[in-house]
């Protein structure tokens, strides 16, 4: 296991931009560490959606094959939509694969902050139907006739034990989804091939805990042993607990498990 600080790919959620992110990015910086934050194209105000879900798998893929291929040892940290896109966008981009291929570099664990996580051919919308939460989707967020959609209330949604400042801070860099990217099968598997962490956020309205109890379920029963940290906090955890994700972060890098 190395002891150097990896470069940390940090891919955010649906209706979220990369500012949204600036204090946490900021707080990982200041301990040393790279970080590439890429926007997933098609979290835009564009209405109809011209970005898809396999634009934005194709940006952090190309990322990820470019870092690894200078020889950096890659964190993957995803938030909530961006665990879909994270997971799918690294297949075969393992620090092992990439090993037994003759390759440098690769990936060394995943970080999941109250993220989607799930095996081949489920989507976003398999984990709230299987939850029966479709009413709940429906009552949280407004789906337009262009297939853009917004939650009610952000606030709510992705701010519940926030500050003000804050939330102030983060509102006017949210952006639509288009509802297309949510209905799409993920295909990824790394988190067969890696050490994985898990952040449960007890009080997530946007990816609630059922959602992560049933995705958590689902790759236990793959046989895959998660590391999960359950955390008393809304959806934006690297906001609302900064302090302790970034020193998550730092255990995860130290985690004995990392290839």
């Amino acid at each position: 296991m190395s002891t150097s600080k990896p470069t940390i790919v940090l891919v955010h959620g649906a209706w979220h931009t990369p500012p949204n992110y600036s204090r946490f990015i900021s707080a990982l910086q200041s301990r040393g560490f790279t970080v590439h934050c890429p926007h997933l194209p098609s979290c835009s105000n564009t209405r109809p959606p011209t970005a898809t879900y396999t634009d934005d798998v194709a940006v952090v893929r190309t990322l990820v094959q470019d870092l690894s291929q200078k020889g950096d040892r890659i964190l993957m940290i995803m938030h909530s939509y961006g665990g879909a896109i994270g997971t799918d966008a690294i297949q075969d981009l393992d620090v092992p694969s990439r090993a037994t291929a003759g390759l440098p570099g690769g990936v060394t664990h995943l970080l999941y902050l109250c993220a989607y996580m799930q095996p081949p051919g489920r989507s976003v919308f398999d984990v709230v139907e299987e939850a029966n939460m479709t009413p709940l989707w429906s009552q949280f967020i407004e789906d337009g006739d262009d297939r853009t959609c917004f939650p009610v209330d952000p606030v709510l949604s992705f701010f519940g034990d926030v500050d003000t400042e804050k939330i102030q801070e983060g509102l006017p860099h949210l952006v639509r989804s288009p509802l297309g990217a949510f209905e799409v099968k993920s295909v990824g598997d790394g988190w067969k091939k890696l050490p994985v962490t898990y952040v449960t956020a007890t009080k997530d309205y946007s990816v609630p805990r059922v959602y992560q109890d049933l995705m958590l379920k689902r790759v236990a029963a793959e046989g895959v042993e998660v590391k999960v940290v359950d955390v008393d906090a809304a959806h934006s955890v690297f906001l609302s607990r900064e302090a302790e994700m970034v020193e998550l972060v730092e255990e995860v890098v130290s985690d004995g498990r990392n290839p």
